[in-house]
């Protein structure tokens, strides 16, 4: 598990959690790098985990979290 991800990385994170999901279909380990990226300051991150866990595509649905990410996806804006 990573601690810090370099602000050079978050996007390379991010790319490699989406691409993840759309060719391999493996949210669980996609959902981990996007909540890393997240929490690191990546908004497209935290905004792309509000969707999945607004729509409960793939994840189970949860208004609590889609809440918290479109926060912080606003707040890293």
């Amino acid at each position: 598990m990573m601690q810090q991800i370099p602000a050079y990385d978050l996007e390379h994170v991010y790319a490699n959690a989406v691409n993840t999901i759309q060719h391999q279909m493996n949210f669980v380990d996609a959902v981990k790098e996007l909540e890393e990226a997240a929490r690191a300051g990546h908004g497209k991150a935290a905004l792309f985990l509000a969707e999945l866990y607004y729509q409960g595509f793939r994840v189970e649905r949860d208004s609590l979290k889609a809440q918290y990410w479109q926060k912080m996806a606003t707040l890293q804006a």
